[in-house]
């Protein structure tokens, strides 16, 4: 089984972060001949565009980045929608889809950790991996579908109480290993092909936020296991970059 990946990075009006994104993929990249990265701008209207294409001549990542610059901003799933069409449109498709945030730094080794889980784990469909904030601490990467009990728990947050329902948390604390889960973050979640051949595209009608909840929902009724891999470790800026509106 091969390791070819597109990276999807959806852009909008943070092309200073998407450089320092794809810095991070440089070195990563060339380890996986046939890999590529596409740069979605949903319509961002402020030049990030011909910012990003400068870069990417400058910096000499032509043979392996691409920009696609979209008529409309119509919302994360939509771009990202966009990168994975472009990516079965090549000959032939990769084997897997990298979904990352423009506000993400992927520190080394996360490409080939996460490529090498799913090659030995064939049952997952889905993966995600170790999200840190740029101190180095970690956020929940391994999340529970909501549901009326984690709310209430939520909502309570009452010690006894929250033990007893501890199964319904949806963002419990990260565990050091591999851990089969409800969903992953959208930040940086890896999609086996088959997995998009089995059961489509994103729901665009997300226009931001549970896209990804939604479509692991929509894998694993399918059949398919979502995973989290702690090894594989990715920074995350999450207050930096602009919502999608």
């Amino acid at each position: 089984m091969s390791d070819v990946v597109w990276v999807v990075i959806v852009n909008y009006r943070t092309p200073a972060l998407v450089v320092d994104c794809l810095a991070s993929l440089a070195e990563q990249i060339v380890g996986h001949p046939g890999s590529r990265v596409v740069v979605v701008d949903n319509h961002s209207e402020d030049g990030s565009g011909a910012i990003l294409a400068e870069a990417v001549v400058a910096k000499g990542w032509s043979d392996w980045v691409s920009i696609i610059e979209m008529e409309r901003n119509g919302g994360f799933a939509y771009g990202n929608n966009a990168g994975i069409k472009a990516a079965q449109s090549a000959n032939p498709p990769p084997d897997h889809f990298l979904l990352l945030n423009p506000d993400t730094v992927a520190r080394e080794g996360a490409l080939t950790t996460l490529l090498t889980f799913m090659k030995n784990h064939s049952p997952v469909g889905i993966a995600g991996c170790r999200i840190e904030d740029p101190a180095g601490s970690v956020g929940c990467s391994a999340h529970t579908f909501p549901s009326p009990v984690s709310e209430f728990e939520q909502g309570l947050r009452f010690g006894p109480i929250s033990r007893l329902l501890r199964k319904h948390v949806v963002s419990p604390p990260t565990q050091s290993v591999a851990q089969e889960c409800d969903w992953v973050s959208g930040a940086c979640m890896m999609i086996r092909r088959e997995v998009v051949e089995d059961i489509g595209l994103m729901d665009e009608g997300y226009f931001l936020y549970f896209e990804e909840v939604d479509y692991c929902r929509v894998a694993r009724s399918a059949g398919w296991e979502v995973w989290y891999g702690p090894d594989a470790r990715v920074m995350h800026l999450e207050t930096a970059a602009k919502l999608l509106v």
